[in-house]
């Protein structure tokens, strides 16, 4: 008879992404990982105040 496989430790981020998963697709769903090409075409959001390229720098500069 086979043993059964061991559960393996899940980060707290790791719990709460699989614990959304659970709760239905429509909060959270597993996808292939790739962006389709449509996501490219949308219209960027508008950000007058550059705060997108702001926290991105930061977060680079904190090395996140």
């Amino acid at each position: 008879m086979d043993q059964p496989k061991k559960k393996e430790r899940l980060t707290p981020e790791e719990q709460e992404k699989e614990c959304l998963m659970r709760a239905g697709s429509h909060v959270v769903r597993k996808r292939s990982g790739k962006i389709s090409e449509a996501f490219y075409k949308l219209p960027k959001p508008e950000d007058p105040e550059r705060l997108a390229l702001r926290y991105l720098t930061e977060d680079r500069r904190q090395g996140r």
